[in-house]
């Protein structure tokens, strides 16, 4: 407790100290006294709002690397030489040594060894043929056929190689072996290795496919069994040599004798030549293509190593080809995985203070000349910070290479800037973007020339939007122009405009590179830049609406299509209270060209008149220009009540065009045109009353005011102006030119003392100016008429 009184009297003294010093009466320094008026919290709020956008930008523009500015196509003015140790997959070494690797697969082959058990029956049906016969003799015709496929001798053939002396030899061979038993399995253990690894003519499969050495070879389905067999044991003319030897060996074991190894020779012939038809191997190309693939997957890349200082990685004077920058890409991404924390950090640091100026630039040009409200307004500077990082970071990212297209979200966005925030504050901002988006991309001045000399154009051809098709001749004319600065800035610093060299300092190109390399490299960049900015003024046509509607602004064209007189309001206005709306029709075309006499927008205003007094549709009898026969509803109403009903209208008028979706700055006509000024015939009318009766209270004028707020444009301002002199020129019995000049003067200077203009920016010079308007118009509504004979006064 002790502690918590010593902590509140301490505080209590330094209170008690501030106010002794402050009752000296010593002025504050601006910044004290700014800081103490200042509501801290919204204030925190603005500046936490500007901290998210330059967060924003740093972080998706990332700012810790350095950029990668190379280009297809561009001519470096100098040797690109490696400026860290890196390797990079030689595409071409590990191309061919994958190829290797699929010439060197073994392929698959599938084996049907059940065609060899179809062999194998032929022969012992044809050897069962010839031994059915007891002797030669009795051999029929096609006995003798079938004995001529074992032995073709002639008859005259010396002893032991007649046909009869063979057939009498293949008689004894088999005189134990009825069944022919013992042969067939001395040809199946012969024939072990052919029903094992097959049996083919020639290869399958090209050279390109396989190995031609070696095979796998499956039975089935069964791939993942298969066992490699060398080729050359497989060809039918090696494997039929070595199935008669294994004939003869078999033979030799189960038939002794000489006589067995002659059988053996002829039964092993016999199988030899019929080998081509029993071919058992198939060449299977699906299997052995996914051999080949894991194969060539299998391969680790063949690595080049390029040496920091030393390796060449593309040649001055050349345009960059795809392989190049794709050593330019490794080089830079080998870069960057080798910075240092503190050095990311820097770069970072380095453009966050770069936004930090661009940010007191535009910052001050707004406070001290264009619109303060863009800054202490939340939702002006939550927009303009929104357009300004959208348009940073698409440029940013659609400017790879791929597309170059960096230039359509800078248009997009100039011509977003000029409809929204006028000429001169659009061309600073996108001044201050293409300053912002080059530096991104380390690109070099020719590239900050071409977007700045693309988005100044749009910005300062866009002005007043009366047509569609504007749009496409903005940019039609700035496409134009920014082609020929596209090829004037080459040929100045002789290089094509992608070329992105890292630093200022280069050199010419014109003599020592390739003159139609540089020509044609311009030309297509000047073209491709022309496509950009048209598109985008195409695309800016169909996006109008949805800028007018995002921002709250409206262009001259969409000014046109509010100012009909088919709208539906304007035609229920004319008809619950036509002489408001002839009073409108009147002040729209007198405001107009007293705001076109000080360069404000007269269109606007002209729209503006139109719907500023829709309020009176609710109570249009209570109003003066719509009461006849002498009827004035007030007579019956005290002065407050009175005031009420007309100061109503305001209200009433701005919750008409809400619920119509009239855009902002109608609204903001309709609740500004009368300001704060004073409703002055009741408030007269009340003063007058409490003079008469001693027991009323004194009466105030703030009970008698409108609400405002007061006028903050110059449009409001005339607009206001216009309104008053209109309804009290109706008044003058006769409006003489004299007349309607001091009533003119007289209403202006009633507004300025009563300090109707102080927040609208206008000028003593500006209001000069409307007046003058004002009275010629005024003038020329009442302007003298000749009267014909016999034509009474009116």
């Amino acid at each position: 407790m002790s502690g918590a009184s010593k902590s509140g009297t301490t505080k209590g003294k330094q209170r008690a100290g501030k106010e002794r010093i402050e009752s000296l009466g010593i002025p504050k320094s601006k910044w004290a006294t700014w800081w103490d008026r200042k509501d801290k919290a919204e204030w925190s709020l603005r500046v936490g709002m500007t901290l998210i956008a330059a967060c924003t930008i740093l972080v998706l523009c990332f700012t810790w690397k350095p950029a990668f500015s190379y280009r297809s196509g561009a001519i470096p003015a100098r040797d690109l030489i490696s400026r860290v140790d890196f390797q990079v997959a030689d595409a071409i070494a590990t191309g061919d040594l994958k190829e290797r690797r699929r010439r060197e697969v073994m392929t698959l082959y599938r084996n049907s060894p059940q065609r060899l058990e179809q062999l194998r029956a032929a022969l012992k049906n044809r050897l069962f043929l010839v031994l059915g016969a007891a002797n030669y003799e009795q051999l029929g015709k096609e006995e003798r056929s079938a004995l001529t496929e074992f032995y073709e001798g002639s008859e005259t053939a010396p002893d032991g190689e007649s046909p009869a002396e063979r057939f009498a030899l293949l008689k004894r061979v088999f005189s134990k072996d009825k069944d022919l038993a013992t042969l067939e399995a001395a040809v199946d253990s012969a024939m072990l290795k052919l029903y094992k690894n097959g049996i083919l003519q020639a290869p399958q499969h090209p050279p390109e496919k396989g190995s031609q050495r070696m095979i796998r070879v499956f039975t089935g389905d069964q791939t993942d069994e298969a066992v490699p067999v060398e080729l050359s044991k497989v060809i039918i003319a090696e494997a039929g040599n070595q199935l008669v030897k294994e004939l003869r060996d078999q033979f030799r074991s189960r038939f002794p004798g000489d006589e067995g190894l002659i059988a053996a020779d002829m039964i092993g012939d016999w199988l030899r030549t019929r080998l081509p038809e029993f071919e058992t191997l198939k060449y299977d190309d699906e299997a052995s293509q996914k051999v080949r693939d894991q194969a060539a997957a299998a391969v680790e890349d063949v690595m080049m190593t390029f040496y920091a200082g030393q390796t060449k990685l593309a040649d001055a004077g050349k345009p960059l080809t795809g392989r190049e920058l794709g050593l330019l890409r490794s080089e830079w991404s080998k870069l960057v995985e080798s910075m240092r924390w503190g050095d990311r950090v820097a770069r970072v640091a380095a453009y966050a203070g770069m936004i930090a100026a661009l940010y007191l630039l535009c910052g001050s040009y707004i406070w001290f000349v264009d619109d303060r409200s863009l800054l202490l307004d939340r939702n002006k500077l939550v927009k303009l910070l929104a357009l300004m990082v959208v348009t940073i970071v698409l440029a940013y990212h659609a400017s790879r290479d791929a597309w170059r297209a960096e230039l359509v979200p800078l248009v997009l966005a100039s011509i977003t800037a000029a409809v929204v925030y006028g000429r001169e504050l659009a061309i600073l901002l996108l001044a201050s973007v293409c300053l912002s988006v080059i530096l991104l991309l380390g690109a070099d001045i020719p590239n900050l020339v071409v977007v700045t000399a693309a988005c100044t154009t749009c910005t300062l051809l866009t002005g007043r939007i009366r047509s569609r098709t504007h749009l496409v001749t903005v940019g039609l004319i700035s496409a134009t122009i920014t082609m020929f600065t596209v090829v004037g800035v080459g040929i100045v610093t002789g290089q094509t405009l992608s070329s992105g060299a890292p630093g200022g300092n280069l050199e010419g190109m014109l003599s020592g590179g390739s003159l139609n390399h540089v020509v044609n490299g311009l030309v297509a960049e000047a073209g491709w830049a022309g496509v950009c900015i048209l598109f985008s003024s195409l695309a800016m046509t169909g996006l109008l609406p949805l800028v007018e509607k995002a921002f709250g602004v409206q262009t001259d064209l969409s000014l046109l299509e509010l100012g009909d007189a088919s709208h539906p309001l304007l035609r229920r206005l004319a008809q619950r209270a036509p002489g408001t709306y002839n009073h409108s029709i009147n002040v729209a075309s007198i405001a107009e060209a007293a705001a076109d006499a000080i360069g404000a927008n007269g269109l606007l205003v002209r729209v503006g008149a139109y719907f500023h007094d829709i309020g009176k549709m609710f109570k249009p009898e209570y109003f003066i220009e719509n009461q006849s026969a002498g009827i004035n509803q007030h007579d019956s109403l005290q002065p407050a009540m009175s005031t009420l009903v007309i100061i109503a209208h305001v209200k009433d008028g701005a919750d008409l065009a809400r619920n119509h979706h009239l855009p902002e700055p109608i609204i903001d006509f309709i609740l500004q045109h009368h300001g704060t000024t004073l409703v002055e015939y009741f408030y007269r009318e009340a003063a007058k009353r409490s003079e008469e009766d001693p027991n009323r209270e004194a009466v105030s004028d703030k009970d008698f005011r409108y609400p405002g707020p007061k006028p903050q444009t110059l449009e409001a301002a005339v607009l206001m102006l216009a309104d008053t002199v209109e309804s009290a020129s109706r008044t003058l019995v006769d409006p003489t030119p004299a007349r309607i000049q001091g009533l003119v003067d007289a209403i202006a200077q009633k507004k300025v003392a009563d300090g109707q203009f102080d927040d609208c920016g206008i000028t003593f010079a500006q209001l000069h100016r409307v007046r003058q308007s004002l009275v010629k118009s005024l003038t020329a509504i009442y302007h003298a008429r000749v009267k014909y004979p016999g034509q009474q006064s009116a």
